[in-house]
């Protein structure tokens, strides 16, 4: 997508690593001529939505010495920046570990002292090891910079809707600093004199620029906000009707995909319409991959937790999904049977979140220097840097859980 603001972090700039790998020049931006495009791959081809995927190797952190608990606190706050912890292309350019543990080392050179003002600063900035208001510090984030990047865009630029998954770990009230919102989305209504294209990548623009892009859920790479203009939601829905009309099911087949929304939680199961959806495509100019990316999306629209709802617009968006049959039966995260299911009690919430419950009451008790170290692991967590095995267990996702994920979106493309 292209973008309307400039940021010297993005700018392609040589860098001194200490190791035999030559710096790759596929950076998040190559030169400044091209300063209007991202670090986004164009992949799809349907009314210029895009697979958000990030390319180029992390970039390093100007190295300083650490003198004073002011020069620590400069430092962390330079990683709200998504270029310094990128690393969805490790296996790529294996020199991305490298770069971050120099990135991270700052850490390192903290005195005893420095370490306990650097804690307490952490604290007070982020509200742990309150993890119910490190939750509402993320969702107030997201709330205030979503208004934000709308009004910047151009007058007649609404927010109709925007939200996430409430069954991830800010929504059940467990979220460390630095947790992402998953499946994170904005529809926005355009009644200003740009097209629908430029206010979704003006708003994206300003949105990634002026937010804490760790809590954007870059490292997850389908995960990453999804924006829309309403008349984007209304003609995807058609054309995705389209090719769902193709398919035939029977009255008793569309109970039982309704009743899977209610209750299925097993990605092959739940998924039965997409899954089936992939036999008519592509088709009509609709990937595979737009079609498993847009599926996440409307079910985040309607099954996830509202940060934003706009009363005015609403009830457009609301039957828009609902008169549409993708919209009825799209399924692919079964984030609403989740959500149901945690809330009643009958299913336990993530072993890793049990544990964080657990921890708000260990925290106090803790030493210093443990608390140092389990500070410095959820800083380093946003790109899994996490290395000290006495505090992993508060960051592993439940290996057959994520199988179970990847073999949904392999059936789903």
């Amino acid at each position: 997508m292209n973008i309307t603001l400039t940021n010297n972090i993005y700018f392609n700039k040589y860098r001194n690593i200490n190791n035999t790998t030559k710096p790759n020049s596929n950076l998040y931006i190559n030169n400044q001529n091209l300063i209007n495009k991202d670090t986004f791959e164009k992949k799809s081809n349907v009314d210029n939505k895009q697979s958000i995927s990030f390319t180029g190797i992390t970039h390093a952190l100007q190295e300083v010495s650490i003198k004073s608990l002011d020069d620590a606190i400069k430092q962390w706050e330079k990683l709200k920046y998504a270029p310094y912890y990128e690393a969805l292309d490790d296996f790529k350019y294996p020199e991305n570990k490298v770069i971050r543990a120099k990135n991270f080392g700052f850490l390192e050179q903290l005195t005893p002292e420095m370490k306990k003002g650097f804690v307490e600063h952490f604290e007070q900035v982020t509200g742990f090891p309150n993890l119910n208001a490190v939750s509402e510090r993320i969702e107030n984030e997201f709330v205030t910079r979503v208004y934000q990047a709308a009004e910047r865009v151009a007058g007649g630029v609404k927010i109709i809707a925007a939200g996430y998954d409430p069954t991830c770990s800010v929504g059940l009230r467990r979220a460390f600093p630095g947790s992402g919102l998953n499946k994170s989305f904005v529809v926005l209504r355009n009644a200003s004199s740009l097209s629908d294209t430029e206010v979704v990548n003006h708003f994206k623009g300003n949105f990634w620029f002026n937010t804490d892009q760790r809590i954007l859920s870059l490292n997850k790479a389908d995960n990453f906000p999804e924006v829309y203009t309403m008349d984007q939601v209304h003609h995807c829905l058609d054309i995705m009707d389209e090719r769902a009309n193709k398919l035939w099911f029977a009255d008793g087949v569309k109970t039982y995909m309704k009743d899977m929304l209610e209750y299925e939680t097993d990605p092959l199961k739940g998924g039965y319409f997409n899954i089936n959806l992939t036999r008519v495509l592509p088709g009509n100019g609709v990937t595979k991959e737009f079609a498993k990316n847009f599926a996440y999306f409307i079910e985040s629209v309607r099954d996830g937790k509202n940060l934003i709802n706009n009363k005015n617009y609403y009830n457009t968006l609301y039957y828009a999904i609902r008169l549409s049959e993708f919209g009825q039966y799209t399924n692919v995260s079964r984030m609403n049977a989740h959500n149901k299911l945690i809330s009643s009690g009958a299913e336990p919430i993530k072993a890793k979140l049990q544990l964080r419950e657990a921890l708000v009451k260990e925290y106090p008790q803790m030493s210093p220097d443990e608390k140092f170290e389990l500070v410095k692991d959820i800083i380093k967590a946003v790109s899994k840097d996490n290395d000290n095995p006495k505090f992993t267990k508060y960051f592993e996702n439940d290996a057959l859980e994520t199988a179970q994920y990847e073999e949904l979106n392999k059936e789903l493309i």
